[in-house]
């Protein structure tokens, strides 16, 4: 995969359909097993659900996917001047299982954002 692929979808949870079709499209794309592939799907649901939570009507997340040394890295953004909201424990231990690395933080454009990073290994382990 080249170049990274963008996504701005409505901040709206109905809608968080796209972001996991887009987070395992790219991920079977660069080649990721079938689990690492629901490990990216699982790990965008839930950070990208955690940043829409609470935004103003009208936002937009904005999504990032880009690939390189056999790593897939996704960011997310919300840009609406909200606060970074606090993961739930249950949230953390699931990513703490299914990503190799995740961050929250407040984003560029004055709104939460997330990154995730998950390695994947061959198809064939």
């Amino acid at each position: 995969m080249g170049m990274p692929i963008h996504l701005s979808i409505p901040a709206e949870s109905r809608l968080l359909r796209l972001a996991r079709m887009t987070a395992a499209t790219v991920a079977a794309d660069v080649g990721f097993a079938l689990q690492d592939i629901e490990d990216v799907r699982v790990a965008v649901d839930e950070l990208a659900a955690l940043l829409i939570e609470g935004s103003r009507t009208g936002a937009t997340l904005d999504l990032c996917f880009g690939h390189a040394d056999g790593a897939l890295a996704v960011e997310g953004e919300v840009r609406d001047g909200g606060a970074v909201p606090e993961l739930h424990p249950v949230a953390r231990e699931l990513l703490g299982l299914v990503a190799d690395d995740y961050s929250i933080s407040m984003g560029e454009h004055g709104g939460p954002r997330f990154r995730v990073v998950k390695r994947g290994r061959s198809p064939q382990a």
